[in-house]
């Protein structure tokens, strides 16, 4: 009788990382403690992952979770759920925040193939000020801006504070790729983007204006900016406007990828 030989099944080895991040990946045979990387190991993968709320274990939706290493983003879906593409195994610094929690930062080595799991602290918040429902609506931008498909850039108040370039337009041409130009024919600024020359979409407090106010609008005086690439699209807001906004209860709608609108 001939024998039959013995193939281990796959199983499931966990090791915890430290703080509230638990990094999970498969083995085909039992593994050491510390186990060597796989010949892969610099083969790029899809990881992914989600976020819970580290009390009660239920998924976080709409956290927004950071590669910080790589300037990469990912949004939770209403499951926790979260993915990076092509990602290289190795060590990242990894940042997750959400509304109403502590952010965790986190420096974890990601094998390949791995499955990683935040748990967030709950904050302690017991009245709704005005302070806290900024924060709320400044999330929510967030959050739009990182679902849209494109290349994309924001920066906050103390970004904008600490420059010292006397226009938007100017911190804009010292901090990003984004090329601003002016149309002496159409006496606006416009951008060029692959060799071709495109106007800009440029919206100040959720209201299209003039490309004109990237020229006359200090950086000092805004309290938000966001950058869409492709999209030729500059959006601006005051700090007025998100006290307003978040009195009001503004909810902030998608962006279209096509039109001039805001």
């Amino acid at each position: 009788m001939s024998r039959v030989p013995f193939r281990p099944r796959l199983r499931s080895a966990a090791l915890p990382v430290a703080g509230a991040v638990l990094c999970l990946w498969t083995a085909a045979v039992p593994t050491p403690a510390c186990p060597q990387d796989p010949p892969d190991s610099l083969n790029a993968f899809t990881f992914r992952g989600e976020v819970r709320d580290f009390v009660t274990e239920t998924p976080i939706r709409e956290a927004v979770v950071q590669i910080a290493d790589l300037g990469r983003s990912a949004v939770t879906d209403r499951n926790g759920y979260f993915e990076f593409p092509d990602l290289v195994p190795g060590s990242y610094m990894v940042v997750t925040s959400a509304f109403g929690y502590e952010t965790n930062r986190e420096r974890s080595r990601i094998p390949h193939m791995s499955i990683m799991v935040v748990r967030l602290q709950p904050m302690a918040i017991e009245i709704p000020g005005i302070e806290v429902r900024v924060e709320r609506l400044v999330h929510q931008l967030e959050v739009r801006r990182l679902r849209v498909p494109v290349a994309t850039a924001a920066f906050d108040s103390e970004a904008l504070e600490k420059t010292e370039t006397a226009s938007i337009a100017s911190f804009i041409r010292a901090r990003t790729p984004f090329d601003i130009i002016e149309d002496a024919t159409l006496l606006q600024l416009v951008y060029r983007f692959r060799a071709e020359i495109k106007r800009l979409r440029v919206c100040l407090d959720e209201v299209a204006v003039s490309s004109r106010m990237l020229d006359t609008l200090a950086p000092e005086d805004l309290a938000r900016v966001e950058l869409y690439e492709s999209l030729g699209m500059v959006r601006m807001y005051t700090r007025d406007f998100l006290n307003r906004a978040a009195d009001k209860g503004f909810s902030p709608i998608p962006i279209t990828l096509q039109g001039t609108g805001c």
